[in-house]
């Protein structure tokens, strides 16, 4: 394992240094356990079909209060010797290309050794993600922990640590929490990154999840006017016809609510409220809706056609 370590001159060659590598932050998706990105947006990101999300306002607010999270560690464990990285060392495996920065390193009395802190913040709301379902104690997400176990290993850290800052009408700085060294767990992470690395040197790309990329699908996928042949694929048929099932019981429902509406209309005869046989209350009530101009968009319009009709 040769470890590079780059100190970025700025943020825009931090930035540069990540994208060739799988970094520990992004890792998960691979694993299929990141809450917030797919292998397959993680592929889209590497081959520059799409840009990293890195500039989104959560991931600023990670940024900024990155830096009270560690003055505040410092106040409340005077005795720990912290040092905040600033995002000036980037630590890479060059032959893996998996890559970290970790956010502060930490000498603390009695631990042999030096250890890594990863700063991670929530707010009133999202904070009930790191809650255990049963006890509702701070528990550090899967995707987190893996986050933490590559840039403890990259570093060669003793330990490796998270603090969890939750911010909203004030700021709670929760005790950090210890994650277990896994060499296991790393063993598969690295086994997961050497496959997206191969899959896509080949020119391939990480199965999609139809569900979670179907946006980025279509954004990625410009119909070029080429006509291919996907007849090897027995799958299809049974899809198109779902779709033309869903399609046509979709109409059917919205005439129907159509009908219930106006039948329910009628039977108030233009009154706002009314009570039925059950108990329920059936509201009328006029909306406003403001007019607008409707900016020029595109979409990709999908169809089944009937056999033979390219011939």
């Amino acid at each position: 394992m040769t470890i590079e370590i780059i100190k970025p001159a700025d943020r825009h060659a931090w930035l540069a240094a990540r994208q060739q590598d799988v970094t520990a932050s992004d890792a998960s998706s691979l694993l299929g356990i990141h809450p917030y990105k797919t292998a397959f947006e993680l592929w889209a990101e590497k081959t520059g079909r799409k840009q990293d999300a890195d500039d989104s306002k959560v991931f600023r607010r990670g940024r900024m209060l990155e830096y009270t999270a560690i003055d505040m560690l410092r106040e409340d464990y005077p005795d720990w010797e912290i040092t905040h990285s600033y995002n000036n060392r980037y630590f890479r495996d060059v032959e893996a290309r998996m890559g970290a920065t970790p956010d502060a390193f930490v000498r603390i009395p009695g631990r042999k050794g030096q250890g890594i802190i990863q700063i991670k913040t929530a707010s009133d709301f999202s904070v009930k993600n790191w809650r255990d379902p049963e006890t509702k104690e701070i528990s550090v997400p899967l995707y987190v922990a893996v986050q933490a176990l590559i840039e403890a290993e990259l570093t060669k850290a003793s330990y490796a640590m998270v603090a969890l800052l939750v911010c909203g009408h004030g700021l709670d700085l929760h005790p950090p929490v210890d994650i277990p060294l896994t060499p296991g767990l790393m063993d598969r992470v690295r086994a997961e990154i050497a496959d997206f690395w191969r899959v896509t040197s080949a020119g391939g790309h990480p199965d999609a999840d139809w569900k979670r990329d179907g946006a980025l699908i279509e954004d990625l996928y410009e119909p070029s006017g080429k006509v291919i042949d996907l007849s090897h694929d027995n799958m299809l048929p049974d899809i198109c016809d779902e779709k033309a099932r869903i399609a046509t019981d979709k109409g059917l429902i919205e005439k129907r609510l159509k009908e219930i509406k106006a039948e329910l209309l009628d039977k108030m005869g233009g009154a706002s409220a009314a009570k039925i046989a059950d108990g329920r209350v059936i509201t009328a009530k006029t909306i406003e809706r403001a007019g607008y101009v409707v900016k020029p968009t595109s979409y990709i319009d999908v169809r089944i056609k009937k056999a033979g009709a390219l011939d």
